[in-house]
């Protein structure tokens, strides 16, 4: 008996090795798999954001209105219509002129430029060559990989979320996706407390649907606040960014308040084609500019965000990083903006769990 036993292993693990050698031998077919489903993924992902913006409106106008479901829904969508084309009909025009006028300016950046290097070469031929070589040696060795990590990593974020074609299906069937969400949303979570309680049984169903709460409050929360908190930064930047005569005042001011909406590296991605483009008109107006939203994302840290975010879900900005990156890496934009509260809810339970394993292991901690 044992020796069947002892035989079925050594068969088994044969087999485990087999096919974890054929995985690792195919392993780009098996993330092109696993790429294409975090594509078909997006959407969803897109829809659950969507969903969290539309739902409290909906519900307003079904409680408080009494308004049946369908038709606050019908009303909520209507609204956004509205809202898009006076959008497109009122500001988009300008941005699209901004974004023309920009790139058919670009050889004259480039020439610009050209220049800049040439007078900083001249104005350093006073240096010690030696010293001026090894700096030169340390800069280029350094470029190539500041160029692979900008066109490689953020570029990938900004190819999977913004590329045109894709971006509008993604969108168009996230609505969809979201429409059906919050019109049969009571029957999607029976429908999934069966299933919890069927796979799972009652103790880890009622932890799942526990940390489910959890994750819904802290998303909703942070989402929403997040919206009306950027909406208020991109408004400031905008304006100010008028007033100060800098170039492409309401492109810069709606980048910036999109950006925002990702902790950390939101804000730096926002400002900086702002100091740069306006470098190649004035400098002075690249300076003021970039210390006046300097001044617009410490006024958000101090005041804004925590008055109406309410902060980062007691994250540290090494889980935040993490966070973010992680989400960017897999699901673009919008799962760089989920990530902060999911990672908020991990965090709790984590914690939770780690507080009770140590308080039974009766240990200290020096």
């Amino acid at each position: 008996m044992k020796d069947k036993k002892f035989h079925l292993s050594v068969v088994i693990t044969v087999v485990i090795s087999y096919l974890l050698i054929k995985v690792i031998d195919s392993y780009e077919y098996f993330f092109g798999i696993f790429g294409l489903l975090l594509s078909l993924l997006t959407p969803f992902v897109i829809a659950f954001i969507l969903a969290y913006i539309f739902n409290p409106i909906v519900s307003f106008l079904e409680n408080k209105l009494n308004i049946k479901r369908i038709f606050a829904l019908l009303i909520t969508y209507g609204f956004l219509i509205l809202l898009i084309g006076s959008f497109i009909l009122f500001t988009a025009p300008i941005i699209i002129s901004s974004i023309a006028d920009m790139v058919s300016q670009f050889p004259l950046y480039v020439e610009k430029t050209q220049y800049f290097f040439i007078d900083l070469g001249n104005s350093l031929k006073n240096v010690d060559p030696k010293t001026l070589k090894e700096v030169g040696d340390k800069i280029m060795s350094a470029m190539p990989e500041i160029g692979n990590f900008l066109i490689g990593y953020i570029g990938q974020i900004f190819n999977t979320t913004f590329s045109i074609s894709k971006f509008i299906v993604q969108f168009v069937l996230a609505f969809i996706i979201c429409f059906y969400i919050i019109l049969e949303k009571e029957k999607f979570f029976d429908f999934y407390k069966k299933v919890l309680y069927i796979t799972f049984g009652e103790k880890y169903a009622k932890l799942t649907l526990d940390v489910g709460n959890t994750l819904n409050t802290n998303i909703g929360k942070y989402f929403t606040g997040k919206i009306l908190d950027s909406f208020i930064v991109g408004l400031l930047s905008a304006i100010g960014l008028y007033f100060l005569k800098s170039k492409y005042a309401l492109l810069f001011g709606t980048l910036i308040g999109i950006m925002n909406l990702i902790p950390y590296f939101g804000p730096v991605i926002g400002m900086t084609p702002v100091v740069i483009i306006n470098l190649f008109y004035d400098p002075k107006i690249a300076l003021f500019s970039l210390v006046y939203l300097l001044l617009v994302q410490q006024l958000e840290v101090a005041v804004i965000e925590p008055k109406i975010v309410g902060g980062q879900l007691g994250l540290s900005p090494f889980l935040t990083i993490l966070a973010v990156t992680v989400g960017g890496g897999f699901f673009g934009i919008p799962g760089m903006i989920l990530s902060v509260p999911i990672m908020g809810v991990v965090k709790i339970y984590l914690g939770e769990y780690i507080e009770f394993r140590h308080k039974n292991m009766n240990c200290k901690i020096d």
